[in-house]
């Protein structure tokens, strides 16, 4: 079954050069510079095209980390393995948490590097409003992560709506994708966010409350191919009742998440999840009504399907209103979308034949009470595929990073990426629109 899922922009960046002039005083220093400008670069490239393969998006965002991981935390056994960062900004740089990473085979280090607030970062919100920045490179680390985790749902979206009928193996790369980009998302919010010098500020995209919103987005529509795949194979009526219900919770979770944020940011999104959290209190409710029909519980059944119907029109209304809302997304019309459209004539189909049924042989009479769905779900539920930071480079050797020289009194030579009021408006080009950016930063 195809799917149709709300996808917010991707986030653009201003360039970053990676020129720090003096800083760099070999040409081993200045060559890992360039050779972290063209992973960037090519990395950049790929994200606004959701049609790649995942493993050459994979390839690129490792490679670009790898480097990066040079910038964040030092180098073992060089000189200044120990030394702190000459700029601290926020309030709780001493109380910082040092990232750990694996070193090149010689076990670990928990020194940050002396280099990790060498520039200003500046990246724009997927949700629209100030760009924000900061002079730490693992600003820059988890910025791109997010772009890459936003790409996997996208990609995930165009495989999905690729055609009214997926294939299983696109089903399966759907599912994949999906809970990789949640494993992403909850290893930025749980390991990278409290080492960061600055605190993110309200509404923007490190935001909890946010990263926690697409985490759990991920999840539940992950979880709608589950529920796709088990209609699909024709399992048990329960478990389809307890996996919607469950899958409905969970994009009703993801709009309690986001519910105190500016309605500007997050209303769009926010009818996103209410509409798809009704869909699938109707899904459920159909199928538990046709679960107690099988019980011979007439009565019940009628109710639940009757419940269907209401939420079903109900998702319709929600539907209708998501397309008028304004906010960041594609233009788009859900209730005319065949995944919606498929569930309606099922629920007026079962809840006739449970009506016929009950009239002519149960003669229940049809309770005010709602029966309750069993949702005791031990399997069927997704779950987020845990994120590795990929190990450093080799060619960040120690003689590579004591190349690099820095002092209080040091110049950047690279101010021309402290800001950006002179960085060039280009479109970034996603799925099969292409919205203009207008905020002051490019994806590429």
């Amino acid at each position: 079954m195809a799917h149709w899922f709300h996808r917010n922009p991707l986030k653009a960046t201003a360039p970053l050069n990676f020129d720090l002039g003096r800083q760099a005083s070999t040409s081993s220093a200045r060559k890992v510079c360039s050779d972290i400008r063209v992973a960037r670069a090519q990395l950049l490239d790929l994200l606004p095209n959701p049609g790649h393969d995942v493993s050459v998006v994979k390839k690129a965002s490792e490679r670009y980390m790898s480097y990066l991981e040079g910038f964040i935390t030092a180098v073992e056994d060089s000189k200044t393995s120990t030394d702190q960062p000459q700029q601290q900004t926020g309030e709780d740089v001493g109380k910082l948490t040092l990232q750990e990473t694996n070193s090149d085979g010689a076990g670990k280090n928990t020194g940050q590097s002396k280099l990790r607030n060498a520039v200003k970062i500046t990246w724009t919100n997927s949700l629209g409003g100030k760009n924000i920045s900061q002079n730490d490179f693992l600003f820059e680390q988890i910025n791109m992560l997010f772009n890459i985790a936003l790409w996997l749902t996208k990609h995930a979206a165009k495989l999905s709506s690729s055609s009214d009928e997926i294939s299983e193996d696109d089903a399966k790369e759907v599912h994949r994708s999906l809970r990789e980009a949640a494993g992403i998302f909850k290893h930025i919010e749980d390991n990278m966010l409290n080492k960061l010098y600055e605190t993110p500020g309200d509404g923007c995209d490190l935001d909890q409350r946010i990263l926690s919103a697409y985490e759990i987005q991920c999840k539940a529509e992950a979880q709608e191919v589950t529920l796709a795949r088990a209609i699909e194979l024709k399992h048990t009526t329960s478990l389809i009742a307890a996996l919607s219900l469950e899958t409905s919770r969970l994009f009703t979770t993801a709009d309690d998440a986001i519910k105190s944020l500016d309605e500007k940011l997050v209303m769009k999104w926010r009818k996103y999840f209410q509409f798809k959290s009704v869909f699938y209190q109707s899904y459920a409710h159909c199928y538990n009504g046709n679960a107690l029909l099988a019980k011979d519980k007439g009565g019940e059944a009628v109710r639940s399907l009757k419940e269907s119907m209401a939420l079903f029109q109900k998702a319709d209304s929600l539907a209708k209103e998501y397309a008028k809302t304004k906010g960041p997304g594609v233009v788009a019309k859900p209730q005319q979308h065949p995944f919606f459209l498929r569930l309606g004539p099922i629920v007026h189909r079962i809840l006739e034949k449970t009506e016929r049924e009950n009239g002519m042989i149960y003669h229940e009479k049809v309770p005010e009470e709602l029966p309750e769905i069993d949702s005791k779900m031990k399997f069927g539920l997704a779950n987020p595929v845990e994120y590795e930071v990929p190990v450093r480079t080799p060619e960040w050797s120690a003689v590579v990073y004591n190349g690099f020289v820095t002092s209080p009194t040091n110049e950047k030579a690279n101010d021309k990426e402290d800001t950006v009021k002179s960085v060039k408006e280009i479109p970034v080009e996603e799925t099969d629109k292409h919205p203009g950016n207008t905020t002051g930063c490019a994806i590429s």
